[in-house]
This record gives structure tokens, C-alpha cells and sequence, in this order.
């Protein structure tokens, strides 16, 4: 018998909110420092690359 969960597209669609609400803090932190010209926006790596860091909080 074949039976279907919907408690792994919950766990899904909460990792994707996720992912996409670090891409927007990192999209809206990059944009006020390239507004400020503030030279270490590409230094920092959770800006470069969203997908790639961890959240650490």
C-alpha cells in the first residue's frame, strides 16, 4: 500500500523560506553598502555567496 505525508513538504517549504530570507538580508545589506561605497562588501564571504554560509542564528 502506498501511503503519502505531507511532514516532508512542510520541512521543505520551511528551508526554502529560509534560504530565500538570507538571500534578502544579504541582497538588502549588499545594496546599503554599495549605496555608502563601503569597499569591504566583497571581502565578506555571506554576501558573495548567501547559498553557501550557514545561518548563524
Amino acid at each position: 500500500m502506498i501511503e503519502a505525508s505531507t511532514n516532508g513538504f512542510a520541512a521543505l517549504a520551511r528551508r526554502l523560506a529560509a534560504r530565500a530570507r538570507i538571500k534578502a538580508e544579504a541582497r538588502a545589506e549588499n545594496t546599503l553598502r554599495e549605496k555608502q561605497r563601503d569597499p569591504w562588501r566583497w571581502r565578506d564571504a555571506r554576501l558573495l555567496w548567501p547559498d553557501t554560509m550557514k545561518d548563524t542564528r
